[in-house]
């Protein structure tokens, strides 16, 4: 198989996520992250890597998985996150491909790991919590799990579960995952907006969190947008045991509301005012007037508001020479809606 582009700098920009940090912190900070890269011949990107990391071989994935989930393990409460970018098939079980794949030719898949007896064996393992980020295709090969693809840790048998909580994210059984050229893979792109406070929701206490249950319910949007698309034929499989909070941001993260009439045609007649209630120090917002919309990503025309603003809970007044109606809309990323009934 050829080498591919996206892979590597995906990788790279989900370790910096989790080293620098973004719009807020984890949980329980990060102590270690171990990146295995392999690039093209002739890639420009291990000029901007500094010390260029291990090549993603067989060998290195293995030992640098040993000692991960040591590390891992060491204590319940830590949070165990494992990403693969790169190049996977699908069988009975997901398989994924070192970059030494096929170095010989009569075993070609003992350069790739099985994903699901791996992922089963540390659900056996502490940590309580456990993240899986599978960027990878999923194209049928037409054989079940050859005997040469191992697992990197054997599930036990008769031994109880320990992982409480956990989030598997990947494109679905058959699918491609794909990337854009010398760029970030666009399911890796949604995720980092996701963590970003894109995946976002108001906790009891009125903080804005990232949890696994945001992440699952958000990422198809997200992965709709990256694309550039109106829909999805099958959605990212996001599965999820049990909920907990990653993240928690600093602050009212950024979100969109979109605010339409029916019918369409009385937005013209129509004029929006888009009051901040909750949290109190939120800035007011300019709803402007409603702009006719065109065609795009499969979405039909329409006359509407469309506006960035803060994540908050505001008070939505819509009036026109028949209509006048307020009402409360919490505004939650990625994209809020809300519509208006208005009397001929």
């Amino acid at each position: 198989m050829r080498q591919l582009t996206s892979p590597p700098r995906s990788a790279l920009a989900f370790a910096r996520h989790l080293t620098e940090g973004g719009v807020g912190g984890w949980r329980v900070p990060p102590a270690s992250v171990d990146l295995l890269i392999s690039c093209k011949q002739g890639d420009s990107l291990p000029d901007l890597c500094g010390p260029m990391p291990r090549a993603a071989t067989i060998d290195n994935i293995r030992d640098a998985f040993e000692a991960w989930s040591a590390r891992c393990s060491a204590h319940p409460d830590n949070i165990a996150v494992l990403y693969f970018c790169g190049h996977g098939v699908q069988g009975d079980h997901q398989l994924l491909l070192a970059s030494d794949f096929n170095r010989y030719g009569d075993t070609p898949f003992a350069q790739a790991f099985d994903f699901e007896r791996t992922r089963l064996a540390l659900q056996q393992r502490a940590p309580r919590t456990q993240c899986f980020i599978i960027d990878a295709c999923r194209m049928d090969y037409y054989g079940v799990a050859p005997a040469e693809a191992l697992p990197l840790a054997r599930p036990e048998p008769l031994s109880p579960g320990i992982c409480q909580t956990e989030l598997t994210l990947r494109m679905p059984a058959y699918d491609e995952a794909l990337g854009r050229r010398e760029n970030v893979s666009y399911l890796t792109q949604a995720l980092l907006r996701a963590l970003d406070g894109q995946a976002a929701t108001m906790d009891e206490e009125g903080a804005w969190v990232v949890r696994l249950a945001g992440i699952r319910q958000a990422i198809d949007l997200l992965l709709m947008e990256e694309l550039g698309v109106s829909s999805l034929a099958r959605g990212v499989e996001a599965d999820t045991l049990g909920d907990t909070v990653l993240l928690r941001l600093n602050g009212a993260p950024l979100a969109r509301l979109t605010v339409s009439c029916h019918p369409a045609e009385a937005a013209s007649r129509t004029t929006l005012t888009c009051t901040p209630y909750y949290p109190p120090d939120l800035p007011g917002v300019d709803c402007g007037k409603a702009r006719q919309t065109r065609e795009e990503n499969g979405s039909p025309a329409a006359r509407e508001w469309r506006m960035q603003l803060r994540a908050g809970v505001y008070t939505l007044s819509a009036k026109s020479a028949t209509t006048e109606i307020s009402r409360p809309h919490h505004v939650c990323p990625p994209h809020s809606r809300a519509r208006f009934e208005v009397a001929p």
